[in-house]
């Protein structure tokens, strides 16, 4: 009749593997890597790195919530699913530098790869947590 506090209490079922903390590490240094490279990008064009999309503070969230996601994975395979996103993400762009410029019939000079480095970075960080998410679900 009388229930047991083990039979009660539910644990959650987190599993915090070491595949989630390599994929943790590498993120990190990958995007402190490609940020650290758009920086000095900023600096050699003389823009003011204040006034941008990359340095604010929704960048910055994003990319807590994709470290702490992560984590919190169930599937293995997240290392491999970080890498299949970038490298995709990097051959769109690139098609699509090479689209504009075909059809505008000019070459890109250094300000418009700079534009465009920062449109992947925008993508990646902001849509790499919301993929992170869905891959828990």
């Amino acid at each position: 009749m009388y229930y047991s506090a083990r039979n009660v209490i539910k644990h959650p079922k987190i599993n915090f593997k070491s595949e989630g903390y390599i994929a943790l590490l590498l993120f990190i240094l990958f995007s402190w890597g490609v940020l650290n490279f758009w920086n000095h990008l900023m600096q050699l064009i003389d823009e003011d790195i204040d006034s941008t999309l990359p340095s604010s503070w929704l960048i910055r969230v994003m990319l807590i919530i994709a470290a702490f996601s992560c984590l919190f994975q169930k599937r293995p395979g997240v290392l491999t699913y970080l890498v299949n996103i970038t490298i995709g993400l990097i051959i769109i762009f690139i098609l699509c530098v090479t689209a504009f410029h075909l059809f505008f019939n000019m070459l890109p000079d250094f300000s418009d790869f700079v534009f465009y480095y920062e449109c992947f970075l925008l993508v990646s960080f902001c849509g790499l947590p919301i993929c992170l998410f869905i891959r828990i679900i």
